[in-house]
């Protein structure tokens, strides 16, 4: 049984016109704490200083300039990768406000910091996820990217079911993915051209929203379906 886009897209259309707090608002508080923290660390690594440098050469037609790596201290790579972590919870923080509006369920701003709350097992996930995909992209490109889609429902597993280890979510989303990794594929094609127009910073306002309540509209219908031994691997699906 394939699962309708036009439906799960529908879907979500329909939740951020009617869902309270307005997934647009959220997403966009969402959207303006990221942009912060990803200056901030553009600015603590100097990529934002380089550019700017190679913006002026350019300018001034030196079009002989070769821009230099920009140098990064200690205390920087520190800030760096503490922005990074801050940008992974809030992006869990926000794939859990998309989660619950798409089950009814109560949401609100306060969401985007859900995910400092399983910091450690969000963490380890995505180490676990990157290291597998890695290992998988020594062999070839592809096989890198079919592991990507076979652990994409990983987060959403360990948000549902915050009991599960995030090997087990791992696991999970294997089974679950099985013979549907076209299936996401073709979703994501689905979504091209509008990443195209997110070049307009106003228009990443309206995409961010909705893709991610599509995604999330994916994974709900997928945990549902009747297919052998999810209802004992995914107990929420009865609740």
């Amino acid at each position: 049984m394939r699962i309708s886009r036009a439906a799960i897209k529908q879907n979500a259309k329909s939740i951020i016109t009617t869902a309270k707090p307005n997934p647009i608002l959220v997403g966009l508080a969402f959207l303006a704490v990221t942009y912060v923290l990803q200056f901030l660390s553009y600015t603590v690594s100097g990529q934002y200083q380089a550019y700017t440098k190679m913006m002026d050469q350019m300018m001034a037609g030196n079009l002989d300039y070769v821009p230099q790596l920009p140098h990064i201290n200690a205390g920087g790579v520190a800030i760096i990768i503490a922005i990074l972590l801050m940008l992974i919870m809030l992006g869990t923080g926000f794939t859990i406000y998309c989660m619950n509006v798409c089950q009814f369920r109560k949401a609100g701003f306060v969401n985007l910091l859900d995910g400092f709350a399983i910091f450690f097992k969000v963490l380890w996930l995505n180490i676990l996820m990157l290291i597998l995909i890695y290992l998988w992209t020594l062999l070839l490109i592809i096989p890198g990217i079919i592991a990507a889609y076979r652990y994409r429902m990983a987060l959403y597993i360990m948000i549902d079911n915050p009991h599960m280890t995030a090997l087990e979510c791992i696991t999970a989303s294997k089974q679950m993915m099985k013979g549907r990794k076209g299936e996401l594929f073709v979703l994501d094609l689905s979504f091209i051209g509008w990443y195209l127009l997110t070049l307009f910073p106003f228009v990443a306002i309206w995409v961010t929203p909705y893709t991610s309540v599509t995604y999330t509209n994916y994974y709900l219908a997928l945990r549902d379906m009747p297919q052998a031994g999810f209802g004992q691997q995914f107990p929420n699906q009865a609740q």
